[in-house]
């Protein structure tokens, strides 16, 4: 396999958690959430750079999580955005352009080895690939008026997920050449430059917490 790469970010600022503390600090089952990337990412002995984007909330705990575990990663400072935070990331990489970069949001705590070299497969093949859901309920498109306007079929839509993998030369060149710093997905980049994605089956455990409710779910799986 190519060289991997491993990106894990937890710069933004969970606006929409609620609480006192930030989402990726908060427990769940008893350790930070952001811990269980951080150490899913570290074990994969084929992952030979990995780069922790953080904030300036949450770069001391981070910082003294690696530490104590004796995990060789390299923290950086994210940016306004989250194009902007992977933009931070890239620069610190040393990859060739055929190397892979397996980017990941920890607010997915509960990815695996499995689906991280399943996207690293594709992406090799590919150039870039995601993990993703198929819909399972009745899919509607909306107004402004927050009316029902059409419907899509549930064959045609993806419920997109982390981890993404992506050749090193590929997504570099679509963020140097993107034309705002305001992309929520790396795929949207890939694919404004005239790119496919690859489609690679992830799984409801990777769901994303959002709300202080998704702790409670995630912590159901758990059990």
């Amino acid at each position: 396999m190519e060289k991997l790469a491993g990106v894990v970010l937890m710069a933004g600022s969970s606006v929409r958690f609620g609480g006192p503390k930030n989402k990726l600090s908060c427990l769940l089952n008893g350790k930070p959430v952001f811990a269980y990337s951080i150490e899913t990412f570290a074990k994969q002995k084929n992952i030979s750079e990995l780069v922790i984007v953080v904030n300036k909330d949450n770069q001391k705990d981070v910082q003294k999580f690696v530490d104590n575990n004796n995990i060789n990663a390299k923290l950086v400072l994210g940016g306004e955005t989250r194009q902007e935070s992977v933009d931070h990331a890239l620069e610190t990489l040393n990859l060739a352009d055929n190397n892979i970069v397996v980017i990941h949001d920890a607010a997915r705590p509960l990815v695996d080895a499995f689906i991280i070299n399943q996207v690293a497969k594709a992406a090799i093949e590919f150039g870039a690939a995601t993990a993703y859901l198929e819909a399972t309920d009745t899919i509607a498109i909306k107004n402004d008026n927050e009316e029902i306007a059409s419907f899509a079929s549930r064959q045609s839509v993806a419920q997109i997920q982390t981890p993404q993998a992506f050749k090193f030369g590929l997504l570099k060149e679509a963020h140097n050449k993107a034309e705002n710093n305001k992309a929520t997905d790396d795929c949207s980049l890939i694919l404004s430059q005239g790119h496919t994605v690859k489609l690679v089956k992830g799984d409801k455990k990777f769901h994303k917490i959002t709300t202080q409710e998704d702790i409670k779910y995630l912590e159901g799986l758990l059990k």
